[in-house]
């Protein structure tokens, strides 16, 4: 394994309740002495999953990443109507 994977693996990875009771999945890397922050959103039916290498480089960088998938997208886990992913 490489220094992408191990990287990969100390990813914090956690969820939240967002409208309808509807839950959201992130994933974040935190480091203390980072001052700075980004947050990804990826595109549609993509998944923070495949931002892995963009997330390694920016915390190497010296910023903290979080990469939120959009609700109905990536590793979402229930079903959404198409019209009500669009009002996310």
């Amino acid at each position: 394994m490489g220094p992408l994977t191990d990287f990969w693996r100390q990813r914090d990875e956690a969820e939240f309740t967002g409208v309808d009771d509807i839950p959201v999945r992130f994933v974040r890397f935190r480091a203390q002495h980072h001052d700075r922050v980004v947050v990804i959103c990826p595109g549609r039916i993509e998944s923070y999953v495949k931002y892995a290498e963009l997330a390694y480089d920016l915390f190497h960088l010296g910023f903290d990443v979080l990469i939120i998938d959009h609700r109905g997208q990536g590793r979402f886990r229930s079903p959404v109507s198409r019209s009500a992913s669009r009002a996310c």
